[in-house]
């Protein structure tokens, strides 16, 4: 069975540049995946199971890892300060 994937997760993979996914547990039945574009721009979607999530990134194209052994896509998604940017992400007060 396919997991359902949200449209806006898609239309990330869809329109941003070259993006690449890490798929990690965050609990005992939910998956993480996280694609991150070249410019260290991110989205996030929860899955019910790491196979789920590596059937979305093949569905989508988009060539991913499980965890964060290899530190070149922690190092993309750091790339931008989201935080300090104007109209970047920020955090509730």
């Amino acid at each position: 069975m396919a997991a359902k994937v949200r449209p806006e997760f898609r239309r990330f993979a869809m329109l941003s540049g070259d993006p690449e996914a890490v798929i990690q547990r965050i609990g005992r039945d939910t998956w993480d995946c996280i694609l991150i574009d070249v410019d260290g721009t991110w989205s996030r979607e929860v899955f019910p199971s790491q196979e789920a999530a590596e059937e979305a990134c093949r569905r989508l194209g988009v060539r991913y890892q499980v965890g964060w052994e290899d530190q070149r896509l922690a190092q993309r998604m750091n790339r931008r300060d989201h935080w300090g940017e104007p109209g970047g992400q920020h955090r509730a007060v």
